[in-house]
């Protein structure tokens, strides 16, 4: 294994990025009220509590982080509160690469997509069949955990963790 190799390998350790991806979500999530539903409609709003990530070596450089929250929505329709109960697992994949100027290591997020959300959810009543049909609870459900995902992903402390200076990256090889 080359020395670059290494430095990237000792970047994308599952570890590592259970370690940041957790400092940066915290044990807690919350958004809304956001608009939901066929033209807007509904309103939700959600709080969830974040289980224990779990991180996994794909290839040298590459690491994905499954990142487990219990969710509790609620949706606000016609005057109605409607409660959902949501478990998912979210993916985000890292990949460790050498800058172009070779003085650093940047990790790359892959974008989020709906693919990388394992959702179950669960509604009850005549409120929660209203809710089920209609709009598409599920894809509801991913477009805002997207959006929020996405946006922590993208604020400056992600940055700054996102860009590993080789002398640290040689202390950890």
């Amino acid at each position: 294994m080359s020395e670059r190799d290494a430095i990237l390998a000792a970047i994308a350790t599952p570890q590592r990025a259970v370690r940041d991806i957790s400092g940066l979500i915290g044990d807690r999530i919350a958004f809304g009220p956001v608009p939901a539903g066929p033209g807007g409609m509904a309103t939700a709003r959600a709080v969830g509590v974040v289980g224990k990530l779990r991180g996994r070596q794909v290839d040298d450089t590459y690491t994905e982080v499954h990142v487990p929250v219990q969710l509790d929505l609620t949706v606000d329709i016609g005057g109605r509160a409607v409660p959902v109960e949501a478990q998912m697992t979210v993916r985000i994949g890292l990949e460790a690469c050498l800058a172009p100027d070779a003085d650093h290591v940047v990790v790359e997020v892959d974008e989020i997509g709906p693919g990388d959300i394992a959702l179950e959810t669960r509604t009850s009543g005549i409120g929660g069949v209203l809710v089920r049909r209609l709009g598409n609870l599920d894809a509801e459900i991913r477009h805002h955990v997207i959006g929020y995902v996405t946006d922590i992903l993208a604020s400056p402390e992600a940055r700054d963790l996102r860009r590993i200076d080789l002398d640290e990256a040689s202390d950890t090889a």
